[in-house]
């Protein structure tokens, strides 16, 4: 999930509704982070108490049952660039199914306990804040491999997963990939006042010649 809201207002929060779609009851717990991505584009994830409130911060769901939770935004009202946050929602370790300890009375093999994680991001953002993204060519591998300079130049944060890329070579020919055909780190969200170095693979590139022109049309 990616929500966005704003750092004050009627709009600075959201309910999130988890349910239970298992046969045995689930124990929750949700802890907020703060998101950054370095410019290789790999994520960090601090945890962050004090800019979120998250409530119920544990909960335990019946099969079939649904909880409401509530996230609100409660750090610095005034931001001048957005940032990423999330919560974390982990689950805590149960029994793998078809596990029994009577079944397994006397036996040396140890309870599997299983569990799932799952994060949803959030992205808190000045009502008038915008990304502004460029890309151009810079360079060509050895392998052939396209290099691309994309540049945040906003103060809002772009998330490049459902993104076009248009690439028209020096004969005018063009080709339209998607993000996943490109390679810029393990996170999609450019941040405010971020450059990144993005690669598209030679095999992508058949059929076009000489110099290359993209163009970036985000979703």
């Amino acid at each position: 999930m990616l929500a966005t809201i704003t750092p004050s207002g009627s709009d600075s929060h959201l309910t999130m509704s988890i349910k239970n779609t298992g046969a045995v009851t689930i124990t929750l717990e949700l802890i907020p982070f703060r998101a950054t991505v370095d410019d290789n584009g790999t994520p960090k994830r601090i945890d962050e108490e004090a800019d979120f409130l998250v409530y119920p911060a544990q909960s335990a769901i019946e099969p079939g049952k649904e909880q409401a939770v509530q996230i609100r935004y409660i750090g610095e009202p005034a931001l001048t660039e957005a940032r990423m946050y999330g919560v974390r929602i982990s689950q805590l370790p149960v029994s793998a199914p078809g596990y029994t300890a009577a079944a397994n009375a006397g036996s040396t093999a140890s309870d599997v306990k299983v569990s799932f994680n799952f994060l949803s991001h959030i992205i808190v953002s000045p009502v008038a804040a915008k990304a502004a993204i460029t890309i151009q060519e810079t360079a060509r591998e050895p392998n052939g491999d396209l290099v691309l300079r994309i540049t945040n130049s906003g103060n809002g944060i772009a998330v490049l997963n459902a993104s076009e890329f248009t690439l028209t070579d020096s004969t005018g020919k063009t080709m339209t990939l998607a993000a996943d055909d490109l390679h810029f780190g393990d996170f999609s969200a450019f941040m405010p006042n971020q450059t990144r170095r993005a690669t598209v693979s030679a095999k992508k590139l058949a059929g076009l010649v000489g110099m290359i022109t993209p163009k970036l049309t985000v979703q």
